[in-house]
């Protein structure tokens, strides 16, 4: 019999003829008070950082505080007038979407940067264009927050889970400063992993989709199928699904605009396809010397990734292994993405902090952590730091070492897999008969 989960508090439990998995009761008043404080806090950061940017960007308001600063930060503030940054990007998007023009082009005169993202995204985004700008930023930073502190919550025992969302903020903070979609990218790959536990099949194939259409990385969440024999089946829900989305922008566009939009895109991907940024392949690069093309080692990434699965089928039905397995893939699609920049890490560093906070607290497992949270989040948001560790090798090593080593470590942990002794699971798991 399959695993199915009841997610009802107060209390939850999946039931198989292998195990069966009881989520403890509510939390008491204490918990909930401490869970309300951090649920105000995100919304408190999504709100703080729209309610800034449209200060900033506020004629008015820009010249009275630019009055009152050095001239190079009277600058820094001047050009905030003009909004360039990802958010604007993507809702240009959505506009050149609908009159039909190309979404791939460089537009110096309007944006700092070229949209990367599928047609479909432009799409998706289309409501967030419509809407005033402060307003639409205020809601794109809300929805990311929300999701992941939702599928923190729904993945967590509550301890465990407020423990990560504290550890989270920072990089949350930093990542709606720059309105990237990380957050809301790692969000759904928890949510395909938790949509499966629960055998919601076509749900979990959305999720995966969906991230897919994002960033091509989060696809590599449909392998949390694999161990519960759901492989098949998500592949033919995640097929019908993804080409529902592919042809979705035929809402707004015609079919020879959208094949055209798919070529270009295509175009700048097969451009960008020898960049290295902040992955595994630049680590490599820089140590070794070699200009090797980047699909030989996200190719070795992903067999490494796969071993402990084809290898330890006899663990496939513990709860506990699936878990480290998802660590596994988000620490993954950041590592072996060879467009993996600083803000790519949030996705990172939540399998991180998973990892940590469900697993025993050893004195490798909490340095390693405590590495990690210092030079990832930390040193970006709160501890000023010299200019030498802001360079792009000082930065490289920063972010992809400490997550290189948490993530071999999960590998070899997944390999020589035991019923770990564990201070905080989330789940509690017991085998029971047929």
């Amino acid at each position: 019999m399959s695993d199915k989960l009841n997610i009802d508090w107060p209390t939850r439990t999946t039931e198989s003829s292998h195990d069966l998995v009881t989520f403890p009761e509510a939390p008491s008043r204490r918990s909930a008070t401490v869970r309300r404080a951090l649920l105000g806090l995100y919304l408190l950061a999504a709100l703080g950082d729209a309610g800034a940017k449209a200060l900033a960007a506020n004629k008015t308001a820009n010249r009275i505080i630019a009055q009152h600063l050095p001239a190079a930060a009277a600058a820094v503030v001047d050009e905030a007038q003009r909004p360039t940054g990802n958010f604007e990007i993507f809702r240009a998007a959505s506009r050149n979407l609908i009159i039909g023009r190309n979404l791939y082009a460089s537009y110096p005169a309007e944006l700092q940067d070229r949209f990367k993202y599928s047609p479909t995204f432009a799409l998706l985004f289309a409501p967030l264009a419509a809407l005033p700008w402060p307003l639409a930023l205020f809601l794109w930073s809300t929805v990311n927050a929300l999701l992941l502190f939702t599928a923190i919550e729904r993945l967590l025992e509550p301890t465990a889970a407020r423990l990560a969302l504290t550890c989270l903020l920072p990089e949350v903070l930093r990542s709606m400063q720059n309105a990237q979609s990380n957050a809301l990218v790692a969000a759904l790959i928890i949510l395909v992993f938790l949509a499966l536990e629960q055998d919601r099949v076509w749900r979990a194939a959305a999720a995966a989709v969906l991230g897919g259409f994002v960033k091509i990385f989060p696809l590599a969440a449909l392998t949390f199928a694999i161990p519960r024999r759901q492989t098949l089946l998500i592949g033919i829900a995640g097929g019908a699904l993804g080409l529902g989305l592919v042809l979705a922008p035929l809402i707004v566009t015609t079919p020879a605009m959208l094949l055209s939009q798919y070529h270009w895109w295509g175009d700048i991907q097969s451009a960008d396809a020898q960049q290295r940024w902040y992955s595994v392949m630049e680590v490599l690069h820089r140590w070794l010397g070699v200009d090797w093309p980047n699909w030989p080692i996200q190719l070795a990434g992903a067999i490494a990734l796969l071993t402990p699965i084809a290898r330890r089928r006899d663990r496939w039905t513990d709860h506990r292994f699936r878990v480290e397995f998802l660590c596994s893939v988000l620490l993954f699609v950041s590592l072996f993405n060879h467009q993996a920049e600083r803000s790519s890490y949030l996705i990172a560093f939540v399998g991180a902090t998973i990892w940590f906070v469900n697993g025993k607290r050893t004195a490798g497992r909490t340095v390693l952590f405590a590495v990690a949270a210092l030079t990832i989040p930390l040193m970006s948001t709160l501890l000023p730091i010299p200019d030498v560790l802001r360079s792009p090798p000082a930065m490289l090593y920063r972010l992809a070492l400490p997550i290189l080593a948490i993530w071999i470590l999960i590998q070899w942990d997944l390999m020589r897999w035991q019923v770990p002794e564990c201070a905080q699971l989330s789940v509690r798991e017991r085998a029971i008969g047929p």
